[in-house]
């Protein structure tokens, strides 16, 4: 079972917001999940949930995102999650390719 976020430490703006970014990516919308993403890191610079997810829309859409941030947030909690957003931007790289 995954950790739940912690919300009581959270901002009820800031579950919104990362609530809406989880729809989107959940809807495969990863255009938008990005744009919302992005804006919110914003507000809320450096919150691991936005950054993480931001990194992966960001993959699925083969657009440019400091993956080097990801490693100054990394903590045993998220370490698979950035791994499946690393493998999947190496993925989504390759597989452009073979297209072409």
């Amino acid at each position: 079972m995954r950790p739940r976020i912690k919300r009581s430490s959270m901002s009820s703006d800031l579950v919104i917001a990362i609530g809406l970014v989880w729809g989107h990516l959940r809807a495969r919308q990863f255009e938008e999940a990005w744009q919302l993403a992005n804006g919110c890191l914003r507000v809320w610079p450096k919150e691991p949930n936005l950054m993480l997810m931001a990194a992966y829309a960001a993959a699925e859409m083969l657009e440019p995102f400091d993956f080097d941030a990801l490693d100054e947030i990394r903590t045993p909690a998220n370490a698979e999650w950035i791994r499946l957003v690393r493998r999947r931007a190496e993925d989504r790289t390759a597989q452009m390719r073979d297209e072409r």
